[in-house]
């Protein structure tokens, strides 16, 4: 099973955006929009590794369901510690799983906590199910990905936009739409946002997101960007993707790690890279308290090292969304420690090399 998704990969040579070196239209720069407002998979390398309790309500929207936040009892948080900082905010006790298609929604929209959403994507429309965050300051609010395309994001996330403004004040708010890395499966929304007010759009590749978030020294620098009085420090984490951006939310303590790490196969395109990268992410969170590490797939089972089929459209006895501190550094030492990249299989991630 291990090997299937690799043989598909080398097969199909990924589908990295065509515009990962560093433009999107316009090169090395971000779009913004002010007319009216309307309505993956990893790199590949020819290199061969060695192999050792919810409450939910329908929104008016079709095909969308919201979640608010309430104790679970199937392993997902609701509060609590998960690597040095009491978690404030809470995870629903199920996200939406394609194992029944006929009820499920396309978008699940859940709220962690009143200035945070986390929305995925259903696997009946999406065997990757990926899931996209959604962070309000005072000034802007951040969208961390749109999906694999086929669902109405632009319209959830700008619904989304529109009830938080009028909670508080009815004040406009610049929403900025940027991506954890170039792959397909995270950017195939983008252009939802197009011509839509108020609405800055990111540039996909390196350049563009070096250049929107004032990184002079990639992958090296890590810089603060401020929501308006919520700043998020961006981390360059090239290895995956070399675009591949993680953001740590000082505000919540969560570290959004995108395809980085997740409880799921980690492919790693660029091994040296990726290495670094953990390395760098792990020194910089070692002067901050971390309540928990979100990434943007489920790939593992609940249990331990067991993981989906490759394209599998439903993930019944799914694991967690999140991670922690401690499965980070099981990440870092484990890479570090490979005298040449392998597969190695650990509980709640697989190190994947490509």
């Amino acid at each position: 099973m291990l090997w299937t998704p690799l043989l598909w990969l080398l097969a199909c040579g990924g589908e990295e955006n065509p515009t990962s070196d560093g433009s999107d239209g316009t090169p090395g720069s971000s779009d913004t929009t002010d007319a009216s407002a309307a309505t993956g998979t990893a790199d590949s390398s020819t290199a061969q590794p060695s192999t050792t309790t919810t409450t939910t309500t329908t929104t008016g929207e079709p095909g969308i369901t919201t979640t608010s936040p309430t104790s679970s009892g199937d392993g997902s948080s609701s509060g609590g510690t998960t690597g040095g900082r009491t978690c404030e905010g809470e995870l629903p006790a199920h996200w939406i799983d394609g194992v029944d298609c006929g009820d499920e929604p396309q978008v699940q929209v859940h709220a962690y906590d009143p200035d945070t959403w986390i929305l995925r994507q259903s696997l009946c429309t999406s065997f990757e199910g990926p899931f996209m965050m959604l962070l309000f300051g005072s000034e802007r609010a951040l969208l961390l990905d749109t999906g694999d395309g086929g669902i109405p994001i632009a319209d959830v996330v700008h619904g989304l936009v529109e009830d938080w403004s009028q909670a508080h004040g009815g004040a406009q708010i610049e929403l900025i739409v940027a991506n954890t890395h170039a792959h397909g499966d995270h950017t195939a929304g983008n252009d939802a946002f197009v011509g839509h007010a108020n609405t800055t759009i990111v540039g996909v590749g390196e350049a563009a997101v070096r250049e929107f978030f004032g990184i002079a020294d990639w992958p090296d620098e890590i810089v603060p960007y401020d929501l308006g009085g919520r700043v998020l420090d961006i981390v360059p984490l090239p290895g995956h993707e070399k675009a591949h951006i993680a953001v740590f939310d000082r505000a919540t303590g969560v570290v959004f790690t995108g395809d980085t790490l997740y409880p799921g196969r980690l492919y790693i395109a660029d091994f040296p890279a990726y290495v670094a990268s953990i390395g760098r992410l792990v020194d910089h969170l070692a002067g901050h308290e971390v309540c928990r590490v979100l990434g943007a797939h489920i790939e593992m089972t609940n249990t331990p090292g067991e993981d989906f089929e490759f394209m599998q459209p439903s993930h019944p006895n799914e694991h967690p969304l999140e991670l922690d501190l401690t499965h980070l550094l099981e990440l870092r030492d484990a890479v570090e420690a490979m005298a040449e990249p392998m597969i190695e299989v650990h509980d709640d991630f697989i190190v994947y090399p490509l």
